[in-house]
């Protein structure tokens, strides 16, 4: 299957929180792997079906494997059930094990993108040229880079793209651009995303994804009334539909069904009305992500 990193360039814009909501949007079988090599969050975040996420079941538990060998069956078996129905797999404890892991990412970045039946999201936190986990953009068949709509966030990502475009125009199939902003920053978020993606044509706008204070707290611990109708999802399935037919034009995703239903793919002109359209009606009702969203606000 296919593996998709999600980047960002400086600071902390929300690449954790639309890795998550990405993969519980997307309409096949997925799961998150927290891989930033400074150590993650997600066991930290996130509350498991029955009781605290294990941080020592995931990739602290892949390693051994990784050492002697690594095939992508095994990668399963070292996920976890957040609660919501999401498979996530924990990351690393902190920056401590960073040197110890820095030869075997190439091993799970082979094991990443062809996991049987799963795409596998993989939170790789910030990322420059000599990062230890540069391959985790090398083999993957999509890079969503998160930003955010501010002068210097506009700088940093353009700045980091241009330092890496060479690996990224070379070897990945789609190279997808996500501004998260607050819903009266459309303005600034349309000027942000054409100070990054300008002149850059191997890039691909994917949208907005609203900056809801309200329903991120789903992936703090907190409980969300119906978050399926949330902007923050409503925004996510629109940049859910671009990145999924980005996929599915480059091959990657071929013989895959699109997110959106048959009942409402004439409705597909709407989507550009607003950069926080994310069509809530038909297209979001046929989504696995919505069953899964409903399910984590219990």
């Amino acid at each position: 299957m296919a593996l998709l990193s999600v980047m960002s360039a400086k600071g902390a814009p929300g690449a954790t929180t639309t890795a998550l909501l990405l993969a519980n949007l997307w309409p096949t079988s997925s799961l998150v792997v927290d891989a930033d090599p400074l150590g993650g969050d997600i066991a930290l975040r996130l509350a498991g079906e029955h009781g605290p996420l294990n941080p020592n079941q995931g990739l602290m538990s892949l390693l051994p494997a990784a050492r002697r060998g690594l095939v992508p069956e095994m990668v399963p078996g070292h996920a976890q059930t957040a609660l919501g129905g999401q498979q996530v797999m924990p990351g690393l404890p902190g920056p401590e094990q960073a040197v110890a892991v820095a030869p075997l990412w190439p091993e799970l970045a082979n094991a990443f993108g062809k996991v049987p039946g799963t795409d596998v999201f993989a939170d790789v936190g910030q990322v420059h040229a000599r990062s230890s986990h540069l391959v985790m953009l090398e083999r993957a068949d999509a890079v969503i880079c998160v930003f955010r709509p501010t002068a210097w966030s506009v700088v940093h990502t353009r700045r980091r793209l241009e330092a890496l475009q060479d690996i990224l125009r070379e070897r990945t199939s789609l190279v997808g651009m996500v501004c998260v902003a607050a819903h009266d920053q459309a303005a600034e978020a349309k000027a942000a995303i054409e100070g990054v993606t300008s002149g850059l044509r191997w890039t691909t706008d994917l949208g907005v994804i609203a900056h809801d204070r309200k329903a991120v707290v789903m992936y703090e611990g907190g409980v969300v009334y119906r978050p399926e109708r949330s902007l923050l999802a409503r925004s996510g399935s629109g940049v859910v539909q671009r990145l999924h037919d980005g996929l599915a034009a480059a091959g990657v995703l071929s013989g895959v069904p699109t997110p959106v239903d048959e009942a409402s793919a004439g409705d597909e002109a709407a989507v550009d009305e607003s950069p926080f359209d994310g069509e809530p009606g038909k297209r979001a009702d046929r989504t696995r992500g919505r069953r899964v969203l409903r399910r984590a606000s219990r």
